[in-house]
């Protein structure tokens, strides 16, 4: 391998803009792997992520399994990119907000990656959004009356939104594609036996 080969900063791809539960989750990734040398490139489309680490060494793909394009980033290049990893790691809080002088929320702006959290039959049109960031800034210009996203835009707008459900932080999956095929025919895994086998409840933390 060359020297440029060696140093080349790892690049890591995953939806963006800043803020949003992907960027949080590769950072912890990183601190988990103890790697300080980084740089994440932020994208509004998966596919078009998937080409960026195409044909690639040093770059990686970060996506949410609860993402609507999973298979599709897994099943278009099968010959060319593999899951390499998965971790476990909640996401950011949720909310629902809604504009204060809104009286009735007739439309929502909404991630379909997170339409499983709310009933949407409660709102008359359901406007898909890239991410949660964008949605709560388009909330705040009134492209919406509500808006399915994170507790630091209640927080920072506390007289321009009301909160209408607290739904939390979430525990989730996430997947790392890259183009070194690391499955060679064992289980890859954390042993959990213990945890399997355990008749205790498991209360939420």
């Amino acid at each position: 391998m060359s020297s440029s080969a060696r140093t080349e900063r790892l690049k890591l791809i995953t939806l963006g803009p800043t803020g949003t539960c992907h960027e949080r989750a590769v950072r912890r990734y990183m601190e988990f792997q103890e790697i300080e040398d980084f740089e994440i490139e932020f994208i509004a489309d998966f596919l078009d992520g998937l080409e960026r680490i195409r044909g690639q060494r040093n770059a990686y793909l970060i996506q949410c399994s609860a993402h609507p394009k999973v298979h599709e980033v897994t099943e278009r290049y099968w010959r060319e990119v593999f899951v390499l990893d998965t971790f476990i790691y909640p996401t950011k809080h949720l909310v629902v907000l809604t504009r204060s002088e809104v009286e009735r929320a007739r439309s929502l702006g909404i991630v379909p990656a997170t339409k499983g959290y709310v009933d949407l039959s409660q709102w008359d049109e359901i406007i898909d959004v890239v991410s949660k960031p964008v949605v709560g800034e388009e909330l705040l210009a009134g492209r919406y009356d509500a808006g399915l996203t994170h507790i630091e835009h209640f927080e920072e707008h506390e007289d321009e939104l009301r909160l209408d459900l607290d739904i939390g932080e979430i525990d989730t999956t996430w997947l790392v594609y890259g183009t070194q095929k690391r499955f060679q025919g064992e289980v890859i895994g954390i042993p959990s036996r213990d945890l399997l086998l355990s008749r205790e409840p498991l209360g939420a933390s």
